[in-house]
């Protein structure tokens, strides 16, 4: 006999990469479902500007990830959350392909199995591949990076918009320094994250539609923020609001975002 299941089973639920989508908007809405749009609308209703949250740090990631592998000569990308494949913009092995060709090679890990099946018929899934990881778990993700990458040369490690979901419990200094520690000299390390330091009752207003809907965030202040990048030595400009790190003429008619720091370190 054939199990039946409820509506409310097979009705999927809102992740992250896709309301991230849905903010987006355009051709990547494509990927959300009418919950995501809905999550969306709430938390414009609540006077959060997420569409120009999310726009400002999907340009600071293509500005840090064209930073690692054009001016810092890194052929190798980690990737880890990257939720799902842009349609509306590039992504991190078209740019590290346009720059070292087939010397580029790029691991996304994120441990949400669908965004990792989106990578998978994104991907040739030989130089560029995607795998379920859980940051959380440093030494699984290490040990798929050893199979992955050359070690003897250097990695780019991404984090842009992961890190505030990982709660001070799960220790996300310690899992991004065991990463960054076995890394080779050369690599470099890119993190977004959001903060509320500048307007927290915005902030608090996400936080709290997010929570309602199963996606809880953790915005960190610029101390915990730049904690991530201790011991290594910062890149252009520092840690900054994401909208003023080495913005371009393209950003120039962006409004500034003050909602999420970014940076760029060098191991």
């Amino acid at each position: 006999m054939m199990a039946s299941y409820s509506e409310s089973v097979l009705r999927p639920v809102s992740s992250s990469a896709r309301v991230h989508h849905a903010a987006l908007g355009g051709a990547d809405g494509r990927e959300a479902y009418e919950d995501d749009e809905v999550v969306v609308q709430q938390l414009l209703a609540a006077g959060v500007p997420v569409r120009e949250l999310v726009r400002a740090r999907r340009a600071f990631y293509l500005r840090a990830v064209t930073c690692a592998v054009r001016d810092l000569g890194i052929a190798q990308v980690l990737d880890i959350g990257p939720g799902l494949p842009p349609y509306s913009t590039r992504d991190t092995h078209s740019i590290a392909d346009e720059h070292h060709g087939f010397r580029s090679r790029v691991l996304y890990a994120d441990v949400d199995p669908v965004v990792v099946a989106h990578w998978r018929m994104w991907t040739d899934g030989a130089r560029h591949r995607a795998e379920v990881l859980d940051l959380r778990e440093p030494d699984t993700v290490l040990t798929e990076a050893e199979a992955h990458f050359d070690l003897r040369h250097p990695v780019a490690v991404v984090l842009t918009g992961v890190l505030e979901e990982v709660a001070g419990g799960d220790s996300p200094h310690g899992c991004v320094r065991r990463i960054v520690d076995a890394l080779p000299s050369g690599s470099a390390l890119i993190v977004s994250h959001l903060t509320g330091e500048q307007d927290p009752e915005l902030v608090g207003r996400a936080v709290e539609v997010l929570s309602e809907v199963g996606l809880p965030l953790y915005p960190r202040k610029f101390e915990e923020i730049a904690g991530f990048f201790e011991g290594l030595r910062p890149v252009g400009p520092g840690l900054l609001p994401v909208s003023l790190w080495h913005p371009t003429h393209a950003d120039d008619h962006a409004p500034p975002v003050v909602h999420a720091y970014g940076g760029v370190g060098l191991v």
